[in-house]
């Protein structure tokens, strides 16, 4: 007589099931691909992105100095993420902002690229639909976002993909090499990608000479770069921080810089991420205890670390988190079940990437067709307004624009129109910020205020009518309104 099956052996059977799992992923993969296709699109950083990336296409050339603003004009600015701006500017500049949109749309099929190639070869079709499916319930909320950090999550994740492959070899170290080479002007991440290189170093399995020329490879990628040492100094000062320094300013109050067990409800997009996030970590420290899976739980170490110093890391801990569980789970399913994982292809983890592709074209194409251009802009964000008295200002205002606008106005009113201070955190002193950050939350009194403000000799100011700014700015008087928000002078 054969065995009964037990609770885990059922549970190894359905997880097995390739038409259950497809139908399962198939759903949150539905839903990813049309948020990403055709989700309005808003970010603070995105717009002075686009101008930046705009000027950089018709001048021909990276920005190596401040001069958007009027209080520190000529400060250098090393623009970590000059190719994303240029690839988004040439986007907008031919579909509008729309072009966003789509952007967002094959970054996000990136991501799940990259996520099913590596939970599907490591575990049973059950095991990759639930990572996906948490994966979307968890940080989804973040993917409709255009901005770089976010946008570049697909990458982070296809640079781990490789990294850890169990059959890596010297072509995987060129391409590795490719992919860190792009990286690194896409955005500041790029040092996770040597992070990956190094843990992977230690992972059974592929060939440890091809690992090693990975790692060599890469780090020799990141000075292919127009700022040089420059770019890796910027990352150095994010990561460290310097006492009086304008970073830690920012890392004090861009709430997306605060640690994670500050205001932990207030700083996540979703209480999804820390409902998914607490058990990753927990399983994280799992891992360190076998040394089968031992790098893979350092590697997942760091990053956890990292997202509770920095919030705004939680997101790609989670999902790298996802990415490598996979087998572990798979293991431990085995051993519980005495059910090996049967050999089966992965056809159904292409139909799902098909059926992204279809479902983002299409929710794009028909969000394209019946939306003007100022639809595509996220309709709560007040833009039209701000848009309407931005373009009532007379040119050569020298105008201060509440934090979450300015790259707006750079973006629409330069160079009629300058800012005091933007979201370029690293183009300003310490001082400059220390005040535009006062002057936003209202901390100044009325005579401070007036004091700072003809120091740098502000003539406008864009601000919420009732925001607590208006503290700040009570001896000014309001000139214009639209709207939420008014333009005030002296």
């Amino acid at each position: 007589m054969s065995p009964s099956p037990t609770p885990w052996s059922r549970l190894a059977a359905r997880a097995d099931d390739p038409r259950a799992a497809a139908a399962l992923a198939g759903c949150f993969v539905a839903l990813a691909a049309w948020q990403a296709g055709c989700a309005p699109v808003w970010d603070g950083d995105i717009w002075w992105i686009l101008r930046a990336g705009d000027d950089l296409l018709r001048e021909g050339a990276v920005p190596h100095a401040n001069r958007y603003s009027f209080t520190r004009p000529g400060h250098p600015w090393v623009m970590h993420e000059w190719l994303f701006g240029a690839v988004a500017a040439a986007l907008v500049r031919a579909l509008g902002v729309a072009g966003l949109a789509l952007g967002r749309a094959v970054a996000v099929f990136v991501l799940v690229a990259a996520l099913l190639r590596r939970t599907a070869r490591d575990a049973r079709p059950g095991v990759a639909a639930l990572t996906l499916a948490l994966a979307f319930i968890a940080f989804g909320a973040r993917w409709e976002s255009p901005r770089p950090v976010g946008m570049l999550l697909g990458a982070a994740l296809a640079a781990l993909a490789l990294a850890f492959d169990p059959a890596f070899s010297t072509r995987h170290a060129i391409a590795y090499a490719a992919i860190t080479v792009a990286w690194t002007n896409l955005h500041g991440s790029y040092p996770l990608a040597s992070l990956f290189a190094a843990a992977a170093l230690f992972e059974p399995g592929g060939d440890r000479r091809a690992r090693r020329l990975a790692l060599a490879l890469a780090l020799a990628a990141t000075f292919v770069n127009p700022y040089g040492v420059a770019l890796h100094d910027l990352v150095r000062r994010y990561v460290l921080g310097a006492p009086d320094d304008s970073v830690a300013l920012v890392h004090d109050r861009i709430r997306e810089w605060w640690p994670l067990w500050r205001s932990p409800l207030l700083v996540v997009s979703t209480p999804f991420e820390l409902l998914v996030g607490a058990p990753l970590a927990a399983l994280t420290v799992t891992l360190l205890r076998n040394p089968r899976w031992r790098p893979r739980g350092v590697l997942l170490g760091v990053l956890l670390a990292m997202a509770l110093r920095h919030n705004r890391h939680l997101q790609l801990f989670g999902l790298c988190a996802l990415s490598l569980l996979a087998a572990p789970m798979e293991a431990h399913l085995v051993r519980r079940s005495g059910v090996a994982r049967a050999p089966r292809p992965t056809r159904w983890a292409r139909w799902l990437l098909a059926l992204f592709a279809v479902v983002a074209l299409a929710s794009w194409s028909f969000a394209r067709a019946r939306r003007s251009a100022g639809d595509w802009v996220d309709p709560t964000s007040d833009d039209e307004d701000v848009a309407a008295l931005l373009a009532g200002t007379a040119p050569g205002a020298r105008m201060f624009v509440t934090l979450f606008f300015t790259g707006y106005a750079i973006e629409r009113a330069y160079p009629r129109v300058r800012v005091f201070f933007d979201t370029r955190n690293d183009c300003y002193p310490a001082e400059v910020l220390r005040a535009g950050f006062d002057l936003d939350a209202g901390r100044l009194d009325p005579a401070a205020a007036d004091a700072a403000l003809r120091r740098w000799g502000v003539t406008h100011a864009l601000i919420g009518c009732e925001s607590r700014a208006t503290r700040s700015f009570a001896r000014w008087r309001v000139e214009r309104r639209a709207g939420r928000y008014c333009v005030m002078v002296p």
